[in-house]
């Protein structure tokens, strides 16, 4: 080493004091909605599943809640396509009811990689879950 040139030091830069959090880029993606999910130890694929499967279980309350109110005679199906599977009887009514979501529900998750597929699935499930909800209450107000 020659007298001209300088000396660099190397100095390690010390780590943060525990329970410190380090800023970070909101738009960066480990700061989204699915590091989130993460965080809980679920993937964006696991929750469209279960979103999907809770989507197609309140599509089959719908149905039997909808046939119950229906044999009583309390209520009338106001959607027209179900009411003419309704009225064509049990079996074309459910294998409409039941083939639709299901189409539906496979559709979204071939889409799966795609955010609006969550999105779609969360917001079909919260509707059902609302419907089904009030219909369960209808019936044991009876």
């Amino acid at each position: 080493m020659t007298p001209s040139e300088p000396i660099v030091t190397a100095t390690a830069a010390a780590p943060p004091p525990a329970g410190a959090t380090l800023p970070t880029d909101p738009r960066s993606p480990s700061n989204g909605p699915h590091s989130r999910l993460a965080r809980w130890g679920i993937g964006t694929e696991q929750l469209l599943f279960w979103l999907l499967l809770a989507l197609w279980t309140l599509n089959v309350c719908d149905l039997l809640l909808t046939r119950y109110s229906l044999w009583l005679g309390f209520a009338t199906e106001e959607n027209g396509v179900m009411r003419y599977f309704l009225h064509e009887g049990t079996v074309s009514s459910t294998a409409f009811k039941i083939g639709i979501v299901t189409v539906g529900s496979l559709v979204l998750w071939r889409v799966r990689h795609r955010p609006s597929a969550l999105i779609a699935a969360a917001l079909l499930t919260g509707v059902f879950a609302a419907v089904v909800a009030y219909q369960a209450a209808w019936v044991l107000s009876l």
